[in-house]
């Protein structure tokens, strides 16, 4: 039951992000205030590096659930929380408009 929840939430990251990367996904970026993010950031470049980003976690998702060892577990928490510090620092450092 587990390997397959990982599938299909692998999948679903990956096509999201693939929609996200091709500019076919705004749709997933709505909510919130809109207003103040569209005078705050670059949408063109925060798709992209959502797009990214949720490509990573379907890969890294992927490959865990093929992992059962509790060393491989961790190393996969390490990753995300890699991935999200790196979708962090992009956002704050890449988009925010000047």
């Amino acid at each position: 039951m587990d390997r397959s929840f990982d599938f299909i939430l692998a999948g679903i990251a990956l096509i999201v992000g693939i929609m996200l990367l091709t500019g076919h996904g705004d749709i997933f970026l709505k909510g919130g205030n809109t207003k103040l993010r569209k005078e705050k950031y670059d949408e063109k470049k925060m798709t992209k590096g959502s797009g990214v980003t949720l490509i990573l976690f379907g890969i890294v998702t992927f490959i865990d659930s093929y992992t059962t060892s509790l060393t491989a577990k961790f190393i996969y928490i390490l990753a995300i929380l890699a991935i999200l510090v790196g979708f962090v620092v992009y956002l704050k450092k890449k988009c925010i408009k000047k």
